[in-house]
């Protein structure tokens, strides 16, 4: 039988969308950062990028993301610390399992990682973070 890996990267950014409204988090959430990305940013930026693994049994995969934070400045990098630390919080957080039409079966504590600055051309704060999952396919 055909199982198909799920799109991880559109679950997530709805997920992290809807939490950072819901929660007070004023912030863009995409797949893509903006090609014309310009600084100071109007409001803070969330990047969500799935890296597929490798198949672990019928329907489930492993599955690493990377999220990067964009906010503030170099001098004033409280905005990012702060988005990225909640950020990591969210995507570590055994609830994600339970969200309506979550594809993630199981949550790899330690497979996460940051949030770490990460030096920007632009003058903004950039933070970088990864997590790790176990998700399940369709058929």
């Amino acid at each position: 039988m055909r199982v198909t890996p799920p799109d991880l990267e559109l679950f997530l950014t709805g997920y992290v969308r809807k939490l950072a409204a819901d929660e007070g988090h004023p912030a863009d959430v995409s797949n893509k950062e903006p090609s014309t990305l310009k600084v100071p940013l109007v409001r803070p930026l969330i990047v969500i990028r799935a890296d597929p693994g490798a198949r672990l049994g019928h329907p489930t995969f492993d599955c690493s993301v990377g999220a990067t934070v964009l906010a503030g400045s170099r001098m004033a990098d409280k905005p990012a610390n702060d988005l990225a630390r909640w950020l990591y919080a969210v995507l570590q957080d055994d609830a994600i399992v339970e969200a309506p039409g979550s594809p993630i079966a199981s949550v790899e504590w330690d497979g996460f990682t940051g949030p770490t600055p990460v030096t920007d051309p632009l003058d903004v704060a950039r933070r970088y973070l990864t997590g790790q999952y176990t998700v399940v396919g369709t058929w």
